[in-house]
């Protein structure tokens, strides 16, 4: 992984820096990444620790519930299945029976959320074509928006790169972040999915995400639960279990990735699944950055700076709309020009 990059300069001087200065920096600038390695390993372990007991505690309630419970649904529906004629009209006990049966379903569910949340599954992370699952994921809720009165439409870029996690563990991510929209529409609407490849890195190709973006026409989420959406049990939902999010922002977390919201009253709400691209697509990218960087290597920008060295204007880096990553640029120094006044130290393991 890529920490960050040590710059320094002198325009000054040419070659202001001496070989054990350089070493210097470069042993500097690796304690820097062991001590923020330890601490991303630290916080791992601690929220492990934290999940084992929690797992612990989940595993025993469950049990303790859901045995009274299977005995709660099993004598209902006895009751149920011995009416002398099914065919009558429904009497208030069989009504009521029915309540008391998927009121029991639902408990079992919402205790289901708790164990997932608790001891989540690790998944079996492979390279993962991110706009088929897309595509997937709204066949299968297609239905479900048509009775809601929600149409739905994706603009999936090109060519985007896999992504490494979980098949089945995104397809449940998108779900959740699509079914989360559609329930805000209470009088229909519209869901978008956009994807699109980002480099936030400023270095090139080497750090490449993709995202994927759920919006909807909604009215908007308040400030006040958006900062605290993705906390476990916290939901706007009458009947909600507050898990939904918190299991998504897990399993994006789990491959190296995260989930952001924005949302605007009377707007609608955006979530963004950021992830990072598979270690082999990865390497690609920075290949074919090499290979640029070669071809360019020696050419002088322009004078106003307002192009790129291919000719084509830049982003303008506003994030809004989706668009094709523009060519990856070449590294930290501009070819030509600073090479004899300025080195810089990567950080890297």
């Amino acid at each position: 992984d890529l920490y960050g990059i040590l710059c320094v300069r002198d325009e000054r001087l040419r070659d202001a820096f001496s070989p054990e200065e350089v070493q210097l920096l470069a042993g500097l600038a690796a304690q820097a990444a062991v001590a923020v390695e330890n601490s991303r390993l630290y916080r791992r372990l601690k929220e492990r620790d934290r999940l084992v007991a929690l797992g612990e505690m989940a595993a025993g309630l469950a049990h303790e519930i859901r045995n009274p419970l299977g005995a709660i649904k099993a004598s209902a529906q006895y009751l149920h299945d011995d009416e002398e004629d099914p065919t009558a009209e429904p009497s208030p006990e069989r009504e009521f029976l029915d309540i008391i049966v998927e009121e029991v379903d639902r408990l079992n569910w919402v205790v289901g959320s708790f164990l997932d949340y608790a001891r989540p599954s690790k998944g079996d992370p492979v390279p993962t074509d991110v706009n088929a699952t897309v595509l997937r994921t709204m066949q299968l809720l297609n239905a479900e928006c048509q009775a809601a009165s929600v149409t739905w439409k994706s603009e999936l870029a090109e060519h985007v790169p896999k992504v490494r996690i979980d098949v089945e563990q995104l397809h449940q991510v998108l779900i959740n972040l699509v079914r989360n929209a559609v329930q805000a529409m209470e009088t229909g609407g519209e869901v978008t999915l956009r994807t699109r490849t980002r480099d936030d890195s400023g270095l090139g190709s080497a750090d490449h995400f993709v995202e994927i973006r759920v919006s909807d026409t909604g009215p908007g989420i308040p400030q006040r639960v958006l900062q605290n959406l993705f906390v476990p049990f916290v939901t706007t939902k009458d009947r909600g279990t507050g898990l939904g999010l918190a299991i998504s922002q897990r399993i994006a977390n789990a491959a190296s990735g995260e989930i952001t919201v924005s949302s605007r009253a009377g707007t609608g709400t955006t979530f963004v699944v950021k992830l990072p691209v598979a270690e082999e697509t990865a390497l690609t990218a920075v290949s074919a950055a090499a290979e640029e960087l070669s071809k360019t290597e020696g050419q002088a920008p322009s004078s106003d700076g307002s192009e790129a060295p291919d000719g084509r204007e830049g982003e303008d880096g506003n994030g809004d709309e989706p668009a094709e990553p523009a060519a990856p640029s070449s590294g930290s120094a501009v070819p030509g020009e600073g090479a004899d006044t300025a080195r810089g130290v990567a950080t890297s393991r």
